[in-house]
């Protein structure tokens, strides 16, 4: 129990790390370090927050968007249980 408690910091981590570098250079940061502040604040890089509410559109647009990821992982989960038989 105690890795997987540690599972869900590493992804974090492993997210916030290709979302701050080009995930096709990713070799060339594997031998330096990364930040030498990490905990100082950083410019954002990826935009700013909305100035206001989601829209309607914009829920129907991630309801469909999350539907049909998760429609993509049930299908491989159905084929990983497939092929283990």
């Amino acid at each position: 129990m105690t890795v997987q408690a540690k599972v869900h910091p590493a992804l974090a981590a492993l997210h916030n790390f290709i979302m701050k570098h080009d995930p096709n250079d990713i070799e060339q940061y594997l031998t330096r370090n990364i930040d030498p502040n990490p905990s100082q604040p950083q410019a954002n890089e990826f935009g700013d927050l909305a100035d206001g509410a989601v829209t309607q559109r914009e829920k129907l647009q991630a309801k469909a968007a999350r539907d049909q990821i998760a429609e993509s992982m049930w299908r491989d989960y159905q084929a990983v249980l497939e092929n283990r038989e």
